[in-house]
């Protein structure tokens, strides 16, 4: 939960500016750069400096975060400089959330999902979120309350259903069923229309 330091921004300017020009002389090109570490972005307290940094690039930003920290002002200020933010929304139940996500005993869900609702609000770029769907996991009624929180959020563009594609932390985790990711992506379509929910 604490926010540290990890790297020099300097050195990540300079690191990514080095792999820009690699992929410029190859003609290849680039959607976004993203902030999407081994672990939650927001964790470093240079993500906003280093955006500021990567702006001289003159290419759209975007960080992929589970949003846990999105409570905390200088996160949020932090992302609201980026062009393009991807919020993880696995649950909106306190049990449910606690056993898929397993988040620090620190955090709370409520200040979370006030801090989702606060940035989705005030963010000029775009916001889109990340539903996990995991097997075995008991998710009676919580498709239809998460849709519920996805389409109270002001300017959110897309909601994606997503399964675990890389190997888990934990070895009971596997992909959610065909079945539930239908069951799911029905839910999200009626409340949130079928336009806004990817998979």
């Amino acid at each position: 939960m604490d926010r540290r330091a990890y790297y020099k921004p300097e050195d990540v300017f300079n690191e990514v500016k080095q792999k820009v020009d690699k992929v410029a002389l190859k003609n290849e090109r680039i959607d976004y750069l993203t902030f999407v570490p081994d672990g939650e972005p927001t964790l470093d307290i240079n993500i906003g400096e280093e955006i500021s940094l990567l702006r001289r690039i003159r290419m759209p930003i975007a960080v992929i975060t589970n949003a846990s920290l999105l409570w905390l002002k200088g996160v949020k200020e932090d992302l609201l400089e980026a062009d393009f933010v991807s919020l993880k929304v696995d649950a909106v139940s306190e049990n449910l959330w606690r056993r898929i996500n397993r988040p620090h005993k620190g955090l709370r869900l409520n200040m979370i999902l006030e801090g989702i609702r606060e940035f989705a609000e005030e963010f000029k770029g775009t916001v889109v979120s990340e539903t996990m769907l995991i097997d075995g996991i008991d998710y009676r009624g919580e498709f239809e309350r998460i849709a519920q929180f996805l389409d109270e959020l002001e300017n959110l563009d897309k909601a994606y259903i997503a399964i675990p594609t890389r190997p888990p932390t934990e070895k009971w985790v596997r992909p959610a069923n065909e079945g539930a990711v239908n069951a799911t992506f029905q839910v999200f379509s009626e409340k949130l229309g079928a336009e806004r929910v990817a998979m």
